[in-house]
C-alpha cells in the first residue's frame, strides 16, 4: 500500500474560484454604497433623456418669469434603482459556497483505500 501525497492546495482550481468570489463579493460589499449612488445618477440621465425624447416634460413660463416642469417621470434614487447590485452579489456569493464546497469535497472526501497487488508469484 503506498501512500499517495496530497496536492498543495494552490493546484484545485476550486480554491482560485474561491478566492475570486471571495475578493469579489469583498469589493461589492465594500463598494456598494459608491456603486448605488453612481447607478442612480445613470438611471436619472437616461429617464430625463427618454422624457425629453418622448415629449412628456413640459415646461411652462407664467407672467412673473417663474418656469415649471410638468410631466415629469419618478425618477431613480439611490435606495430605488432600476437596476440593482442585488443579483450580482447573490450570483457571486453562490459562486463562492459552490467553490468552497467543491474544495472542502476535494480536499477532505475519503479515498477508497488501494487494494493490494497480487503478483504472480505469490499465488
Amino acid at each position: 500500500m503506498s501512500n499517495q501525497p496530497i496536492s498543495p492546495i494552490t493546484d484545485s482550481p476550486w480554491l482560485w474560484f474561491a478566492l475570486f468570489s471571495a475578493v469579489g463579493l469583498m469589493t461589492l460589499l465594500a463598494t456598494g454604497g459608491k456603486f448605488r449612488h453612481r447607478q442612480a445618477n445613470i438611471e436619472r440621465q437616461g429617464q430625463a433623456r427618454t422624457a425629453v425624447a418622448e415629449g412628456t416634460v413640459e415646461v411652462t413660463v407664467d407672467g412673473t418669469g417663474r418656469k415649471t416642469v410638468s410631466g415629469m417621470p419618478k425618477y431613480s434614487r439611490p435606495e430605488m434603482t432600476e437596476i440593482g447590485l442585488f443579483p450580482i452579489s447573490i450570483t457571486v456569493g453562490s459562486v463562492l459556497l459552490v467553490s468552497l464546497g467543491m474544495l472542502a469535497r476535494e480536499r477532505f472526501s475519503c479515498r477508497p483505500k488501494e487494494k493490494p497487488r497480487m503478483d504472480a508469484d505469490t499465488r
